[in-house]
């Protein structure tokens, strides 16, 4: 079981680093902003992102690139 956060400021190479881990560890990458922003780039809604982040916190392993709102990272130390 492995559960990495990757996080940073804009361009700092948070997803460059995380692509590399997912590709040599095959740990599955979750990229925070997919769950964030819906397709056409607005906001997703409160309750989806909260679904979506508890689905991937309870999986066996993850690698999670970027924050998302910020008091959901407090919940990473969780799992």
């Amino acid at each position: 079981m492995y559960k990495i956060a990757v996080f940073g400021k804009p361009g700092s190479g948070k997803s460059t680093l995380s692509k590399a881990l997912a590709t040599a560890t095959g740990i599955p990458l979750h990229q925070l902003d997919s769950i964030v922003y819906q397709k056409n780039g607005e906001l997703a809604d409160r309750k989806t992102f909260d679904e979506a982040h508890e689905n991937i916190l309870s999986s066996e392993s993850w690698i999670i690139d970027g924050f998302g709102p910020i008091d959901s990272f407090s919940q990473r130390p969780l799992c």
